[in-house]
């Protein structure tokens, strides 16, 4: 095999690899922003859930999807974290110490 369809071929197998990808990021960015609505019905968001999700679409926008990936992934557990909190702490007060 000529070196030339080599690299064609294994080009042409990247390729679906790579939109697999940004689609899969484009997904987890879409189930973070309905888990995020999900958590602010129920008063529980939390304070840095939000930023982190921007962040994450910002640096989708720049070609960053390994970092958006992350903060992207990170948003999504911590929705669904302050929900699971919301729901065992219904109306949270503070503790004093005395």
């Amino acid at each position: 095999m000529k070196k030339s369809t080599w690299i064609a071929a294994v080009l042409a197998l990247s390729l679906p690899v790579a939109v697999l990808a940004a689609a899969t990021l484009d997904e987890t960015i879409a189930a973070a922003e309905k888990e995020i609505a999900a958590a602010k019905k129920m008063n529980g968001t939390w304070l840095n859930t939000e930023k982190q999700l921007d962040e994450a679409k910002k640096l989708k926008a720049e070609g960053k999807n390994d970092d958006a990936m992350k903060l992207a992934k990170r948003a999504l557990k911590e929705a669904e974290l302050a929900q699971k909190q919301a729901k065992n702490q219904p109306n949270p007060k503070p503790h004093y110490q005395n």
